[in-house]
């Protein structure tokens, strides 16, 4: 189980919002279980070459791509703070929350949760573990300040 604070919750769903129509990224760390820190992080355009070796669609609106420099800088803080990586969250804004084939196809890190903030009526936001190509949906625990 994922333990989620309300605001940081809040800060994903007016992110997945403030990028819409395009899909939002970003990772989230913290210690044990529970989540302290969001790092929001730009969704590659769809020229950057970087995403063309990836097969994955060009549209933002259908995928993201997360810019390498800010991985690296998230990851630089999590070790300076020493916290854990947790969740890689995106949004689908046209689509529920449950992974597309090409979020299965690109989910490489077992160990943590993927979160999915769906747009498509009210936001809502779900958890999975990509395990092989095998989703499993997770229990995901809102806590108040």
């Amino acid at each position: 189980m994922l333990k989620l604070p309300e605001q940081i919750r809040g800060v994903l769903i007016e992110q997945a919002q403030k990028e819409a129509p395009a899909e939002c990224c970003g990772l989230l760390a913290g210690v044990d279980d529970r989540v302290t820190e969001i790092y929001p992080i730009t969704n590659l355009p769809s020229d950057d070459p970087r995403v063309a070796d990836l097969k994955v669609p060009e549209d933002r609106k259908y995928r993201y791509i997360m810019d390498p420099k800010g991985q690296l800088a998230a990851f630089k803080h999590m070790r300076a703070h020493q916290l854990t990586l947790l969740a890689i969250y995106h949004s689908h804004p046209h689509s529920p929350a449950y992974p597309s084939a090409t979020d299965v196809r690109l989910a490489v890190y077992p160990e943590v949760h993927y979160i999915i903030v769906s747009l498509m009526k009210e936001p809502e936001i779900r958890i999975f573990r990509i395990v092989e190509e095998q989703i499993t949906e997770e229990t995901l625990c809102l806590m108040s300040p």
